[in-house]
Order: C-alpha cells, then sequence, then structure tokens
C-alpha cells in the first residue's frame, strides 16, 4: 500500500475513532445512569470494539489493547443487565476512557511512540483489573485494603509540610539530603504497601538525582505523594504508580514499576496482503473477524472516495 494510501486511511481511523470515543464519552459520564439503557450500553461496547478492531487492524498495539480491556468491562455490563454501577466503578470507567482518550490524542499529534503506548496501557492496567473485579464480584487482591493508620493520609500530608519548608529554604545538598530522607520516612508509614513502597523509593531516587533541580521537581513529588496517600487511606493501594515523569527523574524504566493485574495480551498477527485483489480479498476473509473487514470496508471506501 502507498505511503498516501495509508495516511488516509490513518486520518480516516483517527476520525472515527474520535466519533467513538464521543460516544464512550457520552455514555459514562452518567454511567450509574446510563446503564440501565441497554440500548447505550450496546453503542458504548460496540465504541470501543471498533476502536479495537480499527487500531489492530493498523498495528497499533496499546490502543487496541486499551480498547479491548474497556470492551471487557462494557461487556461484563451488557451481558447482565442490572449490573449495579456505583459511583467509584463509574469513576474507574472514565480513567480507563481518558488513557484510550489521551492514545489516540498521541496518535493524531503523530508522536504515538511504542514507549509511551506501552506505559500508558501499563499504568492503566490496574485500573481495568480493579473495574473487573467490581463489576464481576470476583475478590479484590488483598493489598487493595492495605492494614494502615486511621491517619495514614494525615501523617503523610505532615511530612510534606516538613519537605516544602525545606524547598522553600533554597536548595543545598544538605537540604537535599534531608528532602530524600523524607521520603524515606513516609515509607515507613506504611510498609506492607508493595505499590507505596515503590513510589516513595523512586521519589527518593528522584530527588538525588542532581540533574533534577529541587524546585523543578517539588510540584510533581508532593502532588503524586499526596495523591497516592489518599488512594491507600481509601483502599485502592493497587492504583498507586509513579508517573513516567517521575520515574525518568528518578532513572527508573516506569514498565518495571507498574504493577500487573493480567498478563498483556499477544501481539496482534502479521499478514503480508497479496497486490491481486481477489486473492487479497480470500487472505483477509480467512483472517480477519466479521468486523474486522467490515471496519476496512468502510475505511477503504471512504478513502477511495477522498480526493486524491
Amino acid at each position: 500500500m502507498l505511503p498516501e494510501q495509508q495516511q488516509k486511511i490513518l486520518v480516516y481511523f483517527i476520525e472515527e475513532a474520535k466519533e467513538h470515543l464521543q460516544t464512550l464519552e457520552q455514555g459514562l459520564m452518567n454511567l450509574q445512569t446510563n446503564s440501565q439503557d441497554n440500548e447505550m450500553v450496546n453503542e458504548m461496547f460496540r465504541a470501543a470494539h471498533s476502536i479495537k478492531g480499527g487500531a489492530a487492524m493498523l498495528g497499533y498495539d496499546s490502543i487496541r489493547r486499551t480498547a479491548h480491556r474497556l470492551e471487557d468491562c462494557l461487556k461484563v455490563v451488557k451481558d447482565q443487565p442490572g449490573t449495579a454501577i456505583d459511583q467509584e466503578s463509574e469513576d474507574l470507567f472514565l480513567r480507563g476512557f481518558e488513557t484510550l482518550e489521551e492514545l489516540v490524542g498521541h496518535l493524531e499529534q503523530g508522536n504515538l511512540t511504542d514507549d509511551i503506548g506501552q506505559t500508558a496501557f501499563q499504568q492503566a492496567e490496574p485500573v481495568f483489573g480493579l473495574l473487573h473485579q467490581r463489576l464481576t464480584g470476583e475478590m479484590v487482591a488483598v493489598e487493595s485494603k492495605p492494614a494502615v493508620a486511621a491517619n495514614f493520609s494525615a501523617q503523610v500530608l505532615q511530612v510534606l509540610r516538613q519537605m516544602l519548608e525545606l524547598i522553600k529554604q533554597g536548595a543545598t545538598p544538605e537540604r537535599t539530603q534531608q528532602v530524600a530522607a523524607l521520603c524515606g520516612r513516609l515509607g515507613t508509614l506504611a510498609p506492607g504497601v508493595t505499590t507505596w513502597q515503590t513510589l516513595t523509593q523512586t521519589a527518593q531516587k528522584a530527588v538525588a538525582n542532581p540533574r533534577a533541580p529541587l524546585a523543578k521537581l517539588a510540584g510533581l513529588l508532593l502532588n503524586e505523594l499526596k495523591q497516592a496517600s489518599e488512594l491507600i487511606q481509601q483502599g485502592k493501594a493497587q492504583m498507586v504508580v509513579p508517573s513516567p515523569t517521575l520515574c525518568s527523574l528518578a532513572g527508573v524504566d516506569a514498565a518495571t514499576v507498574a504493577p500487573t493485574v493480567a498478563a498483556p495480551a499477544a501481539p496482534p498477527k502479521q499478514i503480508t496482503i497479496p497486490v491481486e485483489p481477489r486473492e487479497a480479498a480470500k487472505l483477509l476473509i480467512t483472517h480477519f473477524e466479521p468486523a474486522q473487514l467490515t471496519a476496512l470496508a468502510k475505511l477503504l471506501v471512504q478513502a477511495l472516495k477522498r480526493p486524491a
């Protein structure tokens, strides 16, 4: 396929994906009510399925996998009418949707690299895992509700205030060491929570990095630690993941700190399509699912209609 044709198909995929995202957003914004509307649930399911199919055909694995996870969760709601959706489940759905929307946005801007896609998916995976558990009634992992002090988040906030006071006084080697030590102290407040240990250790490494000015790091550092402490206090420790930016400043591979709830999906199958139309059609029919063929046909028809 010529580069111009590939670009046209990519443009059409992005346009359709944005329409599907709009359908998903409209349904998810008030899912507690909309989940009782079977037609709307089916529309959302089809929207996620269409994005998954189009991304698979074009080889955008992170979009495919994220859409697939969202589709799986919507399938539970679709196949089990009357599934109770509480505020937390709605929030989890929206967080998963935001990841999908972000990935499509990167694709539209032309900066969706494998690293960006992989990191975004791995950070969203615990969200989808918890959501699926809530929808199906499966037991949540023990660490999701760790034993921490009733005033855990208040204790963290007190240490963060000490950090802020040190940072305000200006960066010196001694103060940098003191801030790093406070990161270590934060870790002792929840020794049994693995995700908290990972975050505080990552923060400590970022603070110790001479290439990361303390003043520049402060906002990111304090915000992530505060939000993480609130999640843990609410029993959502599995949602605590260091951001890619913090990992980069700490010299840590973001992929190694993202908790895994389920094994990653296998990469999409690759096939070589012959240039002879009949042979190409036979090959596609053999290897593609009906939904994928429908999506491909629509993209090709639209590409032919667009002026060269």
